[in-house]
């Protein structure tokens, strides 16, 4: 009678799952690219840019993304502008002084922008803004999620703009905060001048993530948290862990496509990070 040793079965079924894997992606030990975990991913230029692109936001419904620059036009420090990015077709919004952040609500697809004398709203359709008249804080950094939250300069104050009112944030009353996230959970995730830091929503309580200088603090679509130095890219897995995905040179600002490309302001340029089928070996001493 015919019998099959277990043992056998098993390595026959490694093997074919190593076979599999090896066809989907092809092992490239000259390692060209930027590395995200051992998968060799390539850089896309999208945008050629004045300075120091920031404050990096994805409409995902037109898919365009909105930024801000440092302005190389007399009398002005800063600039919005916002980049198709399938087309790469590129403009700047002229008809606010001293853009500077950039936020949008998915639901109602409202694209918010924040200056040196508060909060502006913004047609991409007709081109235009409209001043909300909500507040005439100086804005650092604005997000969304159900409400429109934003921090300020040079206090690093955060604050909830709910109900038709503005109101600090109850939770980071007694800190500071210059960027923001909240995740699927209601934690608040934040960083200031000295490090990342998160309030947990159940225990009512603050700690301390990595003591690093973030330039960019986002979210993406499904809820996963990442950020950026000035020369290392991040991302948040379970229990708050840190996983650095990339390394490059003076980063400013960070977005996340839908499909999980990465969208990197650089010092004069507007890049996208996505994957190829060649994946990296590399061989540690």
């Amino acid at each position: 009678m015919f019998s099959l040793d277990i043992r056998s079965v098993t390595k026959l079924q490694l093997f074919l799952f190593t076979v599999y894997f090896s066809q989907a992606r092809v092992v490239d030990n000259e390692c060209e690219g930027v590395l995200v975990g051992n998968i060799v991913h390539e850089k896309e230029k999208l945008l050629d840019v004045d300075n120091s692109p920031y404050q990096l936001a994805i409409d995902y419904d037109t898919n365009t993304l909105f930024f801000s620059f440092t302005s190389s036009k007399e009398g002005k420090s800063f600039e919005s502008g916002y980049l198709n990015l399938k087309t790469k077709e590129f403009h700047t919004i002229d008809d606010i002084d001293g853009g500077f952040a950039n936020a949008v609500d998915a639901m109602s697809h409202t694209i918010y922008l924040g200056a040196g004398d508060g909060v502006y709203k913004f047609n991409l359709d007709s081109k235009k803004t409209e001043y909300l008249n909500i507040s005439n804080h100086n804005i650092w950094q604005l997000f969304y999620k159900n409400n429109l939250y934003y921090t300020t300069y040079p206090d690093e104050l955060v604050y909830i703009y709910k109900d038709g009112k503005i109101e600090r944030v109850p939770e980071l009353k007694d800190t500071r905060a210059m960027l923001i996230v909240i995740d699927n959970n209601n934690n608040i995730y934040f960083s200031n001048s000295s490090g990342l830091y998160v309030h947990d929503h159940e225990v009512k309580s603050i700690s301390t993530i990595v003591e690093y200088n973030i330039e960019s603090l986002t979210i993406d679509t499904v809820g996963k948290i990442y950020f950026c130095t000035d020369e290392d890219i991040y991302r948040l897995v379970d229990s708050n862990e840190v996983e650095k995905l990339a390394s490059l040179k003076q980063i400013f600002g960070l977005a996340v496509e839908k499909d999980g490309s990465l969208i990197v302001g650089l010092y004069n340029s507007i890049i996208r990070i996505k994957p190829t089928d060649k994946q990296c070996t590399v061989n540690e001493i």
